[in-house]
C-alpha cells in the first residue's frame, strides 16, 4: 500500500495527512476524476495514518481499477485483513444497488478509528447522483476533491454540511486507455483465481437462478457465509436441476453457505462479458463505461 520510492508526493498532500490527525477525522471520502491519482492518494493517506499509530481502514468502492482485492467487488483492509463485498459488476451504474449495500455493510463491519474511502472516476448523469448516494451512506467528516472536477460541483452545494478539501492531482497520474483497463482487470482476476480448486457444491445454495452463458465462459459468483458475509469469488460452470455444480474457487468448501450469481462472464482468459443487471442497478441504467 506503500507509494513508489520515486513518487513526488505534493505538499499539499501532507499537510492533508497531518490534518486528518489534528483534527481527528473519523471519515474521508476520495473523489475525483478517472486517472487524476484518487489510488494515490488514498494509498498516501492509509500509510501516513498506519505511522501516526491510528486503527485505520481503507474502503474502495471503485469496481474495475481495484486498489485492493479483485475487481467486481467493494473492498476492505483494515487491521482484520482484507474484506469485500460482492457486487459482481466491475460497471457501477448497473451494479448500483450492491455496490451502495456493500459499502454500507463493509463500512459498518469495520472498528477503526478512521476509514478512507476511495470511489471511482464516474461521475457525469447517474455517476454523479451515485456519488451523492454514497456520500449519503458514508456520511464523511472530511470529502477530499482531487484535482479539477467541476462535475462535482452540484454534489458538494448539496451537501454545506460536509467539510471540502481540493488537492492537486499527482504529477504522476496519467490516462489509461480501455485496453489498459480491460488488461488490468484481467490480470486481477487471473491473479485471484490463480491458487484456486474446482468445487462440488450443491445447486440449492444458489440464491437466485443464474442467467444463461455460453459455454466457452464461466459466471462469476459471490460466496457468502451462514451470517450472510461474502467470503469470495467463484466461477461458476455447468449445472443441472439435481446434479451438483461445479465452482472454480479459493475459498474453503466448508464456509460456503450460499451462492449469488453476478452479471460477468468470464472466459478462459478473463474476459469478461457483461450480463443484464436485474433489479441491481440504477433505474433505467445502460453499460456507461
Amino acid at each position: 500500500m506503500k507509494s513508489p520510492p520515486d513518487l513526488h508526493v505534493p505538499r499539499e498532500w501532507h499537510e492533508a495527512a497531518q490534518r486528518l490527525e489534528r483534527d481527528n477525522i473519523r471519515t474521508v471520502g476520495v473523489i475525483g476524476r478517472t486517472d487524476s491519482g484518487k489510488s494515490m492518494l488514498t494509498g498516501f493517506l492509509f500509510t501516513s495514518a498506519i505511522q501516526t499509530g491510528r486503527d485505520v481502514a481503507l474502503i474502495d468502492t471503485d469496481l474495475g481499477q481495484k486498489m485492493i482485492g479483485p475487481p467486481a467487488c467493494v473492498t476492505m483492509s483494515d487491521a482484520q485483513g482484507l474484506a469485500l463485498a460482492f457486487v459482481g459488476s466491475t460497471d457501477p451504474v448497473l451494479g448500483w444497488k450492491p455496490l451502495l449495500e456493500g459499502t454500507q455493510r463493509l463500512f459498518s463491519r469495520t472498528d477503526a478509528t478512521i476509514k478512507i474511502i476511495n470511489t471511482s472516476g464516474l461521475l457525469s448523469g447517474p455517476g454523479r447522483r451515485l456519488k451523492a448516494a454514497k456520500l449519503q451512506v458514508i456520511q464523511p467528516d472530511l470529502l477530499i476533491v482531487l484535482g479539477n472536477a467541476p462535475d462535482l460541483e452540484p454534489i458538494i452545494g448539496e451537501r454545506p454540511d460536509i467539510p471540502v478539501l481540493h488537492l492537486p492531482s499527482s504529477p504522476h497520474a496519467r490516462r489509461k486507455t480501455d485496453g489498459e483497463r480491460r488488461a488490468g482487470r484481467r490480470q486481477a482476476f487471473h491473479r485471484y483465481f490463480e491458487d484456486a480448486a474446482v468445487l462440488s457444491l450443491d445447486p440449492a445454495l444458489l440464491l437466485e437462478t443464474p442467467p444463461a452463458i455460453s459455454p466457452d465462459r464461466r459466471l462469476l459468483v459471490g460466496l457468502r457465509n451462514g451470517l450472510g458475509n461474502d467470503l469470495g469469488l467463484g466461477l461458476l460452470g455447468g449445472a443441472g436441476d439435481n446434479e451438483a455444480i461445479e465452482v472454480l474457487t479459493p475459498v474453503r468448501q466448508a464456509a460456503i453457505q450460499g451462492i449469488v450469481p453476478g452479471m460477468l462472464a468470464l472466459d478462459e482468459a478473463y474476459s469478461e462479458t457483461r450480463l443484464k443487471a436485474e433489479g441491481r442497478g440504477w433505474p433505467g441504467a445502460r453499460s456507461l463505461l
